[in-house]
């Protein structure tokens, strides 16, 4: 009877062992499936940027049709600030005008909804017929940054629309 009691003493400790690797295992895999909601987050907040990005570009591509014959007056670089001058929303305008009023509407709408966002076009006259490019570039670096531990550095992303006016 003696060698069963030591027995059983001997035994006491592995049930205990077997929780603590389970509870081990069980973490790793929370912080698995925190690490994906992340990063899924990540991916579905880019989506929307790139698809805000989209839009605005497509809005001035008709705006920029709307105003026929003002088409070079649209041209922009990133970084220039467009004063709209009259406002064309309350008074008549002329095409210039318009183009200016527009032009800074749409560049404010980038500042104010992308993070660093702004705006570009350009025009190539290489063809036959002219070919704009609408540009918006912004960047979310507060999302990489926690993602990469506080190292990431600005990465513009960039949406172009290339069209025939």
């Amino acid at each position: 009877m003696l060698i069963n009691h030591s027995l059983n003493q001997r035994q006491t400790g592995v049930g205990l062992i077997e929780v603590l690797v389970a509870l081990l295992i069980l973490t790793i895999g929370i912080l698995g499936m925190v690490a994906l909601q992340t990063r899924a987050l990540q991916f579905s907040q880019d989506s929307v940027y790139t698809s805000q990005a989209l839009m605005m570009a497509y809005e001035m591509t008709d705006r920029m049709r709307a105003n026929r014959g003002s088409e070079n007056d649209y041209l922009v670089d990133y970084g220039t600030d467009v004063a709209a001058g009259t406002n064309c929303e309350s008074s008549v305008c002329t095409a210039t005008q318009m183009a200016r009023f527009d032009t800074s509407l749409w560049k404010q709408a980038i500042a104010a909804n992308l993070p660093y966002g702004d705006g570009e076009i350009t025009v190539d006259n290489t063809g036959t017929r002219p070919f704009y490019t609408i540009s918006i570039r912004y960047t979310d670096q507060k999302i990489e940054t926690a993602l990469d531990g506080g190292a990431a550095a600005a990465a513009f992303r960039e949406v172009h629309v290339r069209t025939e006016i």
